[in-house]
């Protein structure tokens, strides 16, 4: 097979080739001893994948690639003319040499045919020394290149097997890669899909994994695509320069399996072993999946019938909810987790099972996403999947629910997922609850509170269901009332420049937000506590009303949290506040 080569920085990457007899480890069968390689030389690691005898002018258009043409002379012998254009053909089909018998017909090959053979690097293989006849010489040929198939099937059904029973014995991925390493002598590694070291034999504990798959690792960043099996050759590095690089798959991407060679590349029966291993790490993570998946799956369906209220006693729920982390009088809170777009439709499955599995393959890449950046929240929790919301449970204990701190760690999550992964999640938050029959109730709430934000035609918020209810109770007003109210609080600023009022307003706003505290309103405004006490003086000087009474204070904040409200719906005759 023919090798590709691509510059790639420091990198040459070879094509893997089929595991075939090249010519010559062919030449070294006994027929062939005396057999003279008389031009082509640099052409010898051509692949053998079959042998032909064929003598007839139209030969050439009956060659594969792979083919050694044996021949004696007759098909070349009346037609010097045709020497230089079949060497020519044969060489770009692929054919692996020209094999030929030139006494028989006392015929010469001139000087210019074997210079050519030469620059192409095609071999010519002079046959006139040898006693046995072509048959003979094709009979031993195939019987040799058959041998070495069965060898190599043999090899790869001892490995295969070996590698299994080890599957078997529940010795695990990490004990392949060992005995990997074992046969061929080398160090091994095992990246998983997110490029992450996994597994790493014992001959490569005292090397640096992660500065040597460093050039690895751009290599696959820059060919997204790769999908075969590759050798890698490390231009800028005195050890471990050779480097087989096997991709997994299962019915997904799953990683890299990759060999380490000092000196030289991967022998075909290192090969052969890289390829087994391959193959039985592939089964063995495609079982270990469908053992998550279906655990997910009797997960997803307890919590949903948790929440649609199937069960009859909380006993009952408790029992089948211990192994998920559930306990009788522990308080706990439901938080649910949506992307903002990606999932919003969810296709009909039976209409399209192809979208179908691609949402469901999504799905769970978000899953995975969301509960590793929530994992590295200081809470305990457990999460499910319920159509296309996340839930994520959380689980109380005998601390205090701090809704305000949790809300700004998910709003710190959700812009993290956005920056790192590009993907919009707003999260709706429950009331906590003890009887764990009430997460129905939570549960509710928390879409409430989703369904608020979007109302509010917002992405990657988070909403508690508190906040929900003020904003839904101020929907509840007639839009006139809520602008007339609107407007007759801020009146006084109307008559303003637009600079000192957006100022005036902005501070009135954070002094109320900072729960009337100069300080904390300064600092938030990086302005000095004495131009807070200024503007604020204005304020009371232009409305004539004292700020911080109650029910004035009661007037500016429904003011305040009016904006949203009239942004959201504006009417078609008035623009909105802002400021």
């Amino acid at each position: 097979m023919t090798q590709i080569y691509v510059s790639f920085y420091n990198i040459t990457i070879t094509k893997a080739s089929g595991l075939k007899m090249d010519l010559q480890h062919l030449l070294t069968i006994p027929i062939l001893s005396k057999a003279k390689v008389i031009a082509g030389h640099h052409g010898l690691n051509r692949l053998v994948q079959s042998i032909n005898i064929m003598d007839a002018p139209d030969i050439v258009q009956f060659l594969k690639p792979g083919d050694m043409l044996l021949t004696n002379g007759y098909i070349l012998k009346d037609r010097p003319d045709a020497h230089l254009a079949f060497i020519t053909d044969m060489h770009a089909i692929g054919c692996a040499a020209l094999a030929i018998k030139t006494q028989r017909f006392s015929f010469e090959l001139s000087p210019q045919l074997l210079e050519t053979a030469d620059k192409l690097g095609f071999p010519i293989i002079e046959l006139s020394e040898i006693d046995n006849t072509l048959g003979e010489i094709f009979q031993h040929s195939i019987s040799s290149i058959l041998q070495n198939k069965t060898h190599e099937l043999h090899y790869a059904l001892s490995i295969h097997k070996q590698f299994s029973t080890m599957v078997m014995q529940g010795k695990g991925i990490p004990s392949i890669v060992d005995t990997l390493s074992q046969l061929l002598s080398s160090p091994v590694l095992l990246l998983d899909s997110k490029k992450q070291i996994t597994a790493i034999s014992h001959h490569a504990q005292h090397i640096d994994p992660y500065s040597l798959a460093e050039p690895i690792l751009t290599f696959i960043h820059e060919y997204p695509s790769f999908q075969i099996a590759s050798s890698i050759c490390l231009l800028n590095t005195d050890k471990y320069r050779h480097i087989e690089l096997h991709p997994i798959f299962t019915d997904r991407h799953e990683g890299y399996l990759i060999a380490l060679y000092d000196s030289s590349a991967a022998s075909k029966l290192s090969s052969l072993a890289l390829e087994q291993a391959v193959n039985v790490i592939g089964l063995e993570l495609t079982k270990k999946q469908a053992v998550k998946e279906r655990s997910r799956r009797y997960k997803n369906e307890y919590f949903s019938d948790l929440i649609q209220g199937f069960f009859r006693s909380e006993q009952e729920a408790l029992h089948r909810g211990k192994k998920y982390g559930l306990k009788a009088q522990e308080s706990s809170v439901l938080i649910l987790a949506k992307m903002d777009e990606s999932l919003a439709a969810r296709p009909n499955p039976n209409l399209a099972p192809i979208k179908e599995e691609r949402y469901i393959s999504e799905r769970d890449a978000y899953y995975e996403l969301i509960k590793q950046a929530f994992a590295r929240l200081n809470l305990t929790f457990v999460m499910f999947t319920k159509n296309d919301q996340f839930g994520i449970l959380v689980f109380l204990g005998e601390s205090s629910w701090d809704e305000q701190t949790v809300v700004q760690q998910l709003e710190k999550l959700a812009s993290n997922l956005y920056t790192d992964s590009q993907l919009s999640v707003s999260f709706g938050i429950g009331n906590p609850y003890t009887n764990v029959l009430d997460i129905g109730l939570s549960y509710k709430e928390a879409v409430k509170a989703l369904q608020s934000g979007y109302q509010l035609k917002k992405t990657r918020f988070v909403h508690s269901y508190q906040t929900m209810d003020i904003s839904r109770l101020l929907r509840m007003i007639p839009y006139d009332e809520i602008l007339q109210f609107h407007q007759e609080t801020f009146k006084p600023f109307a008559g303003r420049d637009s600079n000192e009022r957006s100022e005036l307003m902005k501070t009135l706003s954070s002094f109320y937000e900072n729960h009337c505290q100069i300080g904390d309103t300064a600092k938030e405004l990086y302005v000095h506590r004495n131009t807070v006490i200024y503007r604020l003086e204005k304020c009371e000087k232009l409305t004539g009303r004292n700020i911080k009474d109650p029910m004035e204070s009661l007037r500016f904040r429904l003011a305040f949290a009016l904006e949203s409200v009239l942004n959201a719906n504006p009417s078609p005759n008035e623009a909105p506040h802002t400021f």
